[in-house]
């Protein structure tokens, strides 16, 4: 099974050992204890959401998709709320609006990632 179809206990184990990090190691480091990473990892604790940008660091997750990932995982294991777009979706009213203009268009797949190269075209300039 690839890492990116993991639940994301497992996926913070499976990168975590690539990167060669000890569970008590990790733990250490995210300043919690090893039965807490080891709960988080079995899909028993949620990781709090003022750990995930230390945990993506510490686990060497840089690159955006990839981050992007971690952070889906994480907001699935959370009931779906996705820390790291929460704050902007609570400041930025268009952009709720913006969701469910396409929710209720029901903008497929391909759509959005059409939109999405019109973002990014957008930020290049």
């Amino acid at each position: 099974m690839k890492c990116s179809d993991l639940p994301f206990g497992e996926y913070i184990r499976e990168k975590r050992e690539q990167i060669g990090k000890t569970l008590r190691g990790l733990a250490a480091e995210l300043d919690i204890s090893g039965a807490y990473l080891h709960d988080i990892e079995n899909g028993k604790r949620r990781a709090p959401e003022r750990l995930l940008e230390k945990m993506a660091s510490l686990l060497e997750i840089t690159e955006t998709s990839e981050l992007h990932h971690f952070y889906d995982l994480a907001g699935v294991s959370q009931n779906g709320q996705h820390v790291d777009i929460n704050s902007y979706m609570n400041s930025v009213p268009s952009a709720r609006a913006a969701l469910r203009t396409a929710k209720d268009a029901n903008l497929t797949d391909e759509d959005w990632q059409k939109l999405i190269e019109i973002i990014k075209k957008k930020k290049r300039t």
